[in-house]
């Protein structure tokens, strides 16, 4: 009985010693989700200090892209916080948010949102994020185990 104890607090041991080593690549995709979360957030700061110079019958319109933008930064943050933990829906939600930023930046080039010079970060995070989710250490590191 002491034998089964000791074997099932070492395969224990084990698997809590594997999860908390995090693979580097699985680390540098949790610091590029929280730069983008804080970068929209401090957009969506920005945007709290323009809604008084905006027109009034487009106010309602600035608040509704305020809420999305603020929106769409806490739901990056929550992804990052899940990279961190290692959850297996952060590679979904984060390739998603990846391919967002990476349509962004086309429309950027194409002169719709803003300028080509505002797409080259965008489109570079959106590859970069999407080749950190995609990389094996993070798969594995991510995977659920049934």
């Amino acid at each position: 009985m002491g034998n089964t104890d000791e074997h099932e607090n070492s395969a224990e041991f084990q698997a809590s010693d594997a999860r908390a080593r995090r693979p580097v690549m699985l680390v540098l995709l949790g610091i590029l989700l929280l730069a983008e979360a804080a970068v929209v957030l401090a957009v969506g700061v920005w945007q709290i200090g323009q809604l008084p110079t905006i027109a009034s019958d487009s106010l309602p319109t600035g608040i509704a892209l305020l809420v999305l933008v603020l929106a769409a930064g806490l739901w990056v943050l929550a992804i990052a916080v899940g990279v961190f933990r290692m959850r297996p829906w952060t590679r979904g939600a984060a390739l998603t948010w990846q391919v967002l930023q990476i349509i962004v930046a086309i429309c950027c080039f194409q002169n719709i949102f803003a300028s080509p010079d505002d797409g080259w970060p965008l489109l570079i995070a959106g590859l970069l994020g999407i080749g950190l989710v995609l990389s094996p250490s993070v798969v594995a590191a991510t995977r659920r185990e049934l």
